[in-house]
């Protein structure tokens, strides 16, 4: 394992890389501010998710001078093999699924954009559509893809079509069990080197309503320091496993650098298996090379204080 004074080392290098000023304001004008208006649109204030510093490391944009037009297409696919492809449909109980999906794509020289945005359908145990769930679901996946679109489209025009820049779009079903639903959406925006960010939507199959990570344990529970406790455990663990692996813990000479912990709005879902697992963005809490990062939380640890009606596998 490596020493404190190499970490150290290792991670004032990555805090002296410069960042610019533009990709600062992206990220706070862009991913971020959709977040946001989410959380305004459900009337809850909640402590807003901010990508760390890190997540900038090295990334900038070229400009150049002459003007050029952004090829944009917007296509409606209705390809229900492609879309179902994409879904885990349940027997019993209300059905949650992705019926179909848009995609955004525009290329001008070296920039590039390819954004697929799902469609969500929300239906009871007796096949009828929950026109309300299914448009909260899908306004709110709406608002957030469309903020990287919008971001995307100011930077073409930023630097007249004559930067480069990459950024994509995807989604994945990773819940699908008989009472929650969750929604995967990963964005990566490479410019010369690469940010990857998450967000997961969760829909409540009895109930229909989204689900926060508060919703899923009782309440009086100190869940959130229980969790981080455990997710800095297994960070301690993998570094001393594996020199390859670090994490921003337990830094003492630089403990501004240090992840904080999980806030309300951490990313999450529930694993076949039935264990809570955390999904953090690149840079959240490691360096870059280590990409996006994943934690699974034993059910022993949080049987106490977990809604059991969630874990149903």
């Amino acid at each position: 394992m490596r020493g404190i004074a190499e970490i150290s080392k290792m991670k004032q290098d990555y805090e002296t890389i410069p960042v610019p000023l533009e990709l600062k304001q992206r990220v706070k004008e862009g991913i971020e501010q959709a977040k946001k208006e989410e959380d305004e649109e459900e009337g809850k204030i909640m402590k807003g998710k901010r990508i760390s510093k890190r997540a900038a490391l090295g990334l900038k944009i070229t400009g150049g001078a002459a003007a050029a037009l952004v090829a944009l297409t917007l296509i409606s696919n209705l390809n229900a093999p492609a879309a179902r492809a994409m879904e885990n449909i349940p027997l019993l109980g209300s059905i949650v699924k992705v019926v179909t999906f848009r995609t955004f794509e525009s290329s001008e020289k070296e920039m590039s954009a390819k954004v697929k945005i799902p469609e969500v359908e929300v239906r009871d145990s007796a096949g009828k559509k929950n026109d309300a769930a299914t448009k909260k679901i899908n306004d709110a996946v709406d608002q957030y893809t469309q903020k990287i679109i919008d971001q995307y489209k100011a930077d073409v025009e930023a630097v007249n079509g004559e930067g480069k820049e990459e950024v994509s779009v995807d989604y994945q079903v990773v819940t699908d069990n008989a009472r929650l639903y969750s929604l995967k959406i990963d964005t990566v925006i490479a410019l010369n080197t690469s940010g990857i960010t998450v967000k997961i939507y969760h829909i409540d199959k009895e109930t229909g309503k989204m689900v926060q990570l508060k919703d899923m344990f009782k309440e009086g529970t100190k869940y959130l320091s229980v969790l981080t406790e455990e997710i800095k455990n297994q960070m301690r663990q993998r570094m001393a496993e594996d020199d390859q692996e670090m994490y921003f813990i337990d830094d003492e000479d630089m403990p501004e650098t240090n992840w904080k912990g999980l806030t309300e709005d951490a990313n999450f879902y529930i694993n076949k298996k039935g264990n809570l697992v955390f999904a953090f963005d690149k840079y959240e809490a490691a360096p870059g090379y280590m990409g996006t990062c994943e934690f699974e939380i034993p059910q022993e640890l949080i049987k106490d204080m977990v809604k059991e009606e969630y874990f149903v596998k």
